[in-house]
């Protein structure tokens, strides 16, 4: 799928999912969407993956934009995965040893908001740090998948934010209060989806975090230490992924500390994704 060709995305509201599609630009609230039925509530072996359902999926209704309805995630996940410490620079720069098998930890699906809503910062903690992210979603259920066939099981991406709070990591020892408490997932609120087997040009992307625009985090995609389908093989090892699962793929090096005031910005170069926005604001739980 090159830049140039047509690319279909997905999006949901209240009302339900909604499609588009451009030349390889990222859509926006004012872009023609057609409501669709949601294709991930159907994905399967048998009737296909996500980008097939929603390409082929008869309009609800006429095109219309989405200003002024309020976008959500754009699909419902059962589960939510991280992945620590997968940039050794990230690693290293908060005194952590390299990983030498994938670090693996479940983030609340209620953690999830969408780019453009506010986070609001919980009180009494000292450091709660923005980290830039790849998200990859599973498109069709995955078990005991060897790396070899992980790309068929991908159906399409987002831009994530991991908010991790140091101070509940320290605390608690294991990292599901200081990854998942509300808001603490940022996604972008279109995805782009993929065909099944279509591979991530890694040695061309870059992913780039940006505090009140100045750039704090910039890394390769390919210097992940655990790439898409070795993650994809070790998960489903045991563990089945569903589709709509969102896998948080880590973050390369220069967390950055949040506070109130502040906006964050991601974006992916070398494939459009759009811009994940993030303002932070006081007042949180």
């Amino acid at each position: 799928m090159s830049e140039a060709a047509d690319t279909l995305w997905l999006a949901r509201t209240p009302e339900g999912s909604w499609r588009c599609t451009t030349r390889g630009d990222a859509p926006g609230p004012n872009t023609a969407w057609e409501p669709i039925a949601d294709p991930f509530a159907h994905a399967s072996a048998e009737l296909g993956d996500p980008a097939t359902l929603a390409a082929k999926a008869p309009a609800l209704g006429p095109a219309r934009t989405l200003v002024g309805l309020r976008l959500l995630p754009p699909c419902l996940p059962q589960k939510v995965v991280g992945i620590g410490r997968n940039y050794r620079a990230h690693a290293e720069e908060l005194g952590n040893e390299v990983p030498t098998t994938p670090l693996c930890f479940l983030k609340a699906p209620s953690c999830l908001i969408v780019s453009g809503d506010a986070l609001a910062l919980p009180p009494g903690y000292e450091r709660i740090d923005m980290e830039s992210e790849l998200v990859a979603v599973i498109g069709r259920r995955a078990r005991s998948i060897p790396a070899a066939n992980a790309w068929q099981h991908v159906a399409g991406y987002l831009l994530g934010n991991d908010v991790s709070c140091r101070d509940l990591q320290k605390r608690d020892k294991q990292w599901t209060r200081a990854k998942g408490l509300d808001g603490f997932g940022p996604v972008s609120p279109f995805m782009r989806l993929v065909a099944p087997g279509w591979e991530l040009p890694v040695s061309e992307l870059e992913i780039r975090g940006y505090l009140d625009d100045v750039p704090v985090q910039r890394g390769r995609v390919s210097d992940m230490i655990f790439s898409i389908p070795d993650l994809i093989e070790h998960l489903s090892d045991g563990m089945t992924l569903e589709p709509g699962d969102l896998i948080f793929t880590g973050t390369p090096a220069g967390v950055a500390a949040l506070a109130p005031g502040q906006v964050v910005r991601i974006e992916l170069g070398g494939l459009e994704l759009g811009r994940l926005v993030t303002p932070i604001v006081g007042g949180g739980r």
